[in-house]
């Protein structure tokens, strides 16, 4: 008889199956939120035999799911003992959780050392960094042993994200470097909850998605050279794999997929639409012509955390005959190329292979600096110096200025003339 146990995380869903003690498969994907799709999509691809019993385990998702439900404590002891583990400690490796369980010689969990909320030092946050420098977690483990280790600041998950970005965009940092400087991180925030829980020799058994980055269990072990570190090949649904084992006796019969998970309304207070307050709103529309060749154009270029952006301005008229925004991923000035190139294809559009004298080109944003050496140019703004000259462009009677950007927000205010 087949037994089921589902894991759901903070990140991804997890499912084992097992029949007479032994597991016949598992599978973890991204979530995304979507707990539905993603167990849909595991089991259409591993059907279920009629009778089977499931049990679920994780986060308050779990109670979505139309099966018996247990806490992962239960779910970790029952796959050590299954698995003949002995250890002691078990680390717990989530896309938002660290969790560090000590051990009994039974392999019963006595205490554990959970993290605080923030994500700094979460695979989650690792997940979301290689996101924006455009690489995938199958790129890690590509990335060289020599990259540089920086100091981050991991206080905070907001500072921390800001360093990185800056670091790239200033031409500081690497994509590798990051890489490696955000997997120390995690190795150290490991090492520290082993010392908090007084694990400074012994085995310790790590688990979960984590494992699969060989840089951060590479950190762990140099910086705790005392302790035998052992990643199971069940690491990455270790969970699962005992709730399944668990399902055998604890289970409730699994039922078709669509009635899988219990349909869920969530209900939000709202207040009313902002377009009840459109009167109070001016719109500052910019003029857009086409490319006249002969002209001289000034090109502006915004090197932002996450997005940079680029437009071509014609000197006689003020009008933007060409523009392009498009994203950083960590590398500015490659993002650049993107604009520029982007742009050319406009203006070729406009005139053929006519010509035109760009005779200014200035930067702003977080990437300015790096910008300006590539083209060449003085004119490096900060933003606050930008923001007020295009506002005042259009209205020279503002005197508050808020802008919302990819990493962080800003308020100016302008004392009028």
């Amino acid at each position: 008889m087949q037994s089921v146990g589902i894991n759901i995380g903070s990140s991804s869903l997890k499912i084992a199956c097992v029949a007479d003690g032994k597991l016949l498969w598992a599978e973890s994907i991204p979530h995304e939120g979507n707990f539905h799709d993603a167990a849909e999509k595991i089991l259409s691809a591993h059907p279920i035999e009629k009778g089977a019993r499931a049990l679920a385990t994780g986060t308050e998702g779990r109670f979505l799911f139309s099966v018996n439900k247990t806490v992962e404590p239960l779910c970790i002891e029952e796959a050590l003992k299954e698995l003949k583990l002995k250890a002691d400690a078990i680390v717990s490796l989530g896309g938002e959780d660290l969790v560090v369980y000590t051990l009994n010689d039974e392999g019963r969990i006595i205490n554990n050392f959970s993290g605080s909320k923030c994500a700094s030092g979460t695979g989650e946050f690792f997940k979301q960094q290689l996101a924006r420098m455009d690489m995938k977690l199958e790129d890690v483990n590509g990335v060289p042993d020599t990259a540089r280790i920086l100091e981050l600041s991991t206080r905070c998950s907001v500072f921390m994200k800001s360093d990185c970005t800056h670091r790239l965009n200033k031409g500081e940092a690497t994509k590798e470097d990051i890489v490696l400087s955000l997997s120390n991180v995690m190795a150290v925030k490991v090492i520290d909850f082993l010392k908090k829980a007084r694990i400074s020799k012994g085995k310790v058994i790590l688990v979960g998605g984590i494992t699969r980055n060989r840089h951060i269990i590479r950190f762990i072990k140099e910086k705790a050279p005392d302790i035998e570190f052992i990643i199971p090949e069940e690491a990455s649904y270790f969970e699962a794999l005992g709730a399944a084992y668990l399902a055998e006796k604890d289970g409730s019969p699994m039922p078709e997929p669509s009635k899988l998970i219990t349909k869920n309304k969530v209900s939000f207070t709202h207040l009313e639409s902002l377009k009840t307050q459109l009167s109070k709103v001016t719109y500052f529309p910019a003029k857009h012509g086409r490319t006249v060749a002969g002209r001289e154009y000034i090109l502006g270029v915004d090197g932002g955390s996450t997005t940079t952006k680029a437009c071509l301005i014609d000197m006689e008229t003020d009008e933007i005959t060409a523009s392009f925004y498009g994203r950083t991923h960590g590398d500015p000035v490659k993002a650049l190329k993107q604009c520029l190139q982007e742009i050319k294809k406009q203006i070729k559009a406009d005139i053929g292979d006519g010509k035109i004298n760009i005779t200014l080109a200035s930067t702003t944003g977080s990437s300015r600096e790096i910008l300006g050496v590539f083209l060449e140019t003085p004119a490096v703004y900060n933003e606050i110096i930008a923001h007020t000259e295009g506002t005042t462009y259009f209205s020279n009677d503002v005197d508050t200025i808020f802008e919302i950007g990819g990493q962080d927000a800003k308020r100016r205010y302008r004392i009028l003339p």
